[in-house]
């Protein structure tokens, strides 16, 4: 019986594969599946442990920020995270990296500030409650690339599940306070809805 169905599902396979699209056709998106979501762990890029803490928090929000530096496609990834960290303890007396989630210019995913603890900002928004993710670059300047627009939708996926935050919580820096942030770019697809979209779409 398994192998009966498994040969089933080779042949469905193989027969969409070999059907052709019609001319102008775009490829199909497929969804990212939230269970085999790739995330670098703090362990995996060099975190260095806090020494510190803050009181911790319960996520009830989502909220979409950038860099706010122009970050070029050779830069090492690991060595800005390294750096960031410690630029954050020592020039800001923050415990950590400001964000929760950092995603690279290959849509990478890596981990940042643990999630229990609220996390930091230059600006004056309250950010208890508030799972904080980073988009590295400057959307003001540089382009969203689908990799990027769909691994975001993927996490915020994940965590909108995982800590129960409804569709109308996901929102960008810059819709709690006066700033640029997550830039001109990145923000349209929230204000267009498509962001949220993708992410209830990747929940069903």
């Amino acid at each position: 019986m398994i192998r009966q169905i498994s040969l089933s599902i080779l042949a469905i396979v193989v027969l969409f594969s070999c059907t052709p699209q019609a001319p102008g056709t775009p490829e199909p998106i497929m969804p990212i599946q939230k269970q085999t979501l790739e995330i670098v762990t703090r362990t995996e890029w060099g975190w260095v442990p806090l020494t510190d803490s803050i009181p911790t928090h319960e996520i009830k929000y989502i909220t979409i920020h950038h860099g706010g530096e122009d970050f070029a496609a050779d830069k090492d990834v690991i060595k800005y995270l390294k750096g960031l960290q410690s630029w954050s303890q020592s020039d800001k007396n923050w415990i950590d990296n400001p964000y929760h989630y950092m995603i690279d210019l290959k849509g990478n995913i890596y981990e940042a500030r643990p999630i229990k603890y609220p996390g930091d900002t230059n600006t004056d928004y309250d950010v208890r409650g508030h799972a904080l993710i980073c988009v590295m670059g400057n959307y003001e300047n540089q382009i969203l690339s689908e990799t990027q627009f769909e691994q975001l939708a993927g996490l915020i996926a994940l965590l909108a599940d995982k800590y129960n935050v409804a569709p109308e919580l996901i929102k960008a820096h810059k819709d709690y306070t006066e700033t640029l942030c997550p830039g001109k770019d990145l923000y349209q697809y929230l204000e267009d809805g498509s962001l949220v979209k993708r992410v209830v779409e990747l929940q069903q």
